[in-house]
């Protein structure tokens, strides 16, 4: 009988502290600790490009391309005429406060007269990734290249933060069915973001 009193009053106080609020001291569980959420990830801004010189020169980068030698000929794989890309680094522009790049053509070989050159301005970005900047800017031009006979590529300078740039030179020939490549310019650090 001492056996069942003692476990109707040890049972008679476990269901109090939970008629109460209490719980046993068994039931007692360890708080719950959440990790906090890890901040959001900061959106990708202009920087500068590693490995690139701040460069007030105006320097030029080539990129030799193929095209069939006529439109007669575009059947032919072994019937190329050459002409080469060119574009000049991005600069600040002497007009305006706009990062602005230039692009032109010269032809070696082939029959066409004009081609239509489009430069687009790339902007280097935190994350590692270059994003065109302003529109790009396309002419149909004759070769040879210099004031007048371009393309150039424009955008708007926001700030004069350090930031890379470089453009990319697409010329299509006239008449005649090219290859697909692309010139990049090598990156430049100009004080200028977009």
């Amino acid at each position: 009988m001492r056996r069942s009193l003692r476990t109707i009053s040890i049972t008679a106080g476990i269901a109090g502290a939970v008629f109460l609020g209490g719980s046993p001291p068994s039931a007692i569980a360890a708080p719950v600790r959440s990790s906090p959420a890890p901040p959001p990830a900061a959106a990708p801004t202009p920087a500068p490009a590693p490995g690139s010189e701040r460069s007030a020169a105006r320097g030029e980068a080539r990129l030799e391309n193929r095209g069939p030698s006529s439109s007669r000929d575009a059947r032919s794989a072994s019937a190329y005429c050459v002409f080469q890309t060119y574009g000049d680094y991005v600069h600040v522009s002497s007009s305006a406060f706009e990062a602005s790049g230039h692009g032109w053509w010269v032809n070696g070989d082939c029959s066409a007269t004009l081609a239509v050159v489009t430069v687009q301005l790339q902007q280097y970005y935190t994350d590692g990734v270059w994003r065109n900047a302003g529109a790009p800017g396309s002419q149909t031009v004759r070769s040879g290249g210099g004031a007048g006979n371009r393309a150039t590529g424009r955008a708007a300078c926001v700030n004069g933060g350090l930031t890379g740039w470089r453009s990319v030179v697409d010329v299509d020939l006239v008449g005649l069915a090219d290859d697909p490549g692309k010139l990049y310019t090598p990156s430049r650090n100009i004080y200028c973001r977009r």
